[in-house]
């Protein structure tokens, strides 16, 4: 049993999440709706993760990290870990054939190398302005997120940085943390739907139900709605809805989709909101050694 103070803790801590929730996974959706340099959604988190399992080895030296974090310094190829469409496939959950085939149209467009060692997303296209300026308004959007959560005393206090100060942001190594945030967002999330697409549908309504005041103010959310935000056919959207309602995690009422336990008090939910909001908290810190936050404190304050 507990007492009145632990369960006001407890309340706290679950009040905190479900906002930490409605923010970060808002700002998921967002990033997954505007793709990378024109990409859909689907193709946009194929190439994050060929991308991060590329880097993988370069992330755990202080060096290299400094060397790449800029973002006129992509890592060049020969650095670059190929990875196989299998592993991108389970890591994913999605069917190898739909991963192959997305990844050969993703080699046909040059934005990715295919060899007998796997793929790898190439120097080129990381290079390229429409990569650059993608890279650029997900910077933007995760600076506005730090705001939106450090003006709501959602973020515990973050470590001092690593790094020597930078004139500039290091965008690109800012980017790689908010990636692997997106991406363990997308396998948490996963775990419960099954497969990516269904995971992009119910995230626009997983983040409006944690927004909502009350359990009975989730809004829901048409089809149509979901389908334009996320860039997808409707027709993808339906059925994937589909199989949400199906499998128990959602249900369709008068106003559109909503989750089948709108309180978001069952276990899965609970636990879910908690390993989120210790994600989002990491990913903070990360920034933090990083350097980013540091930099983004003396652009707000002009200097």
């Amino acid at each position: 049993m507990t007492g009145p103070r632990e369960d006001a803790d407890i309340g706290a801590r679950s009040a905190s999440d479900r906002e930490i929730a409605h923010l970060s996974l808002n700002f998921v959706v967002e990033l997954a709706a505007a793709g990378i340099a024109g990409l859909k959604p689907l193709d946009s988190v194929l190439v994050m993760a060929i991308n991060q399992a590329n880097i993988a080895p370069l992330t755990h030296d202080p060096a290299a990290r400094s060397r790449y974090g800029a973002l006129d310094a992509p890592a060049p190829d020969a650095e670059r870990r190929p990875v196989s469409v299998r592993a991108v496939a389970a890591s994913m959950r999605l069917p190898y054939e739909t991963a192959r085939r997305h990844v050969l149209r993703l080699a046909a467009r040059g934005v990715c190398a295919i060899s007998d060692e796997g793929a790898v997303v190439t120097e080129a296209f990381m290079r390229s302005e429409a990569y650059l300026e993608a890279a650029r308004v997900g910077h933007e959007r995760l600076f506005a997120l730090h705001l939106d959560l450090r003006a709501r005393g959602l973020l515990e206090p973050l470590p001092e940085s690593n790094f020597p100060d930078e004139r500039e942001p290091p965008i690109r190594g800012a980017v790689r943390l908010m990636s692997d945030y997106l991406l363990r967002t997308a396998e948490g999330v996963g775990a419960r739907t099954g497969d990516l697409l269904s995971t992009l549908v119910l995230l626009p309504v997983l983040s409006a139900a944690a927004g909502a005041v009350e359990p009975d103010d989730a809004a829901g959310l048409r089809i149509a709605a979901i389908a334009r935000r996320l860039h997808l056919p409707a027709e993808t959207v339906r059925r994937h809805a589909s199989g949400l309602v199906d499998a128990g995690l959602c249900a369709f009422g008068a106003a559109g989709l909503i989750l089948a336990d709108p309180s978001l008090t069952e276990p899965t939910w609970r636990n879910l909101l908690r390993d989120n909001a210790i994600a989002v908290q990491r990913l903070f810190a990360g920034l933090a050694e990083r350097g980013v936050i540091d930099a983004w404190r003396r652009i707000a304050a002009g200097s």
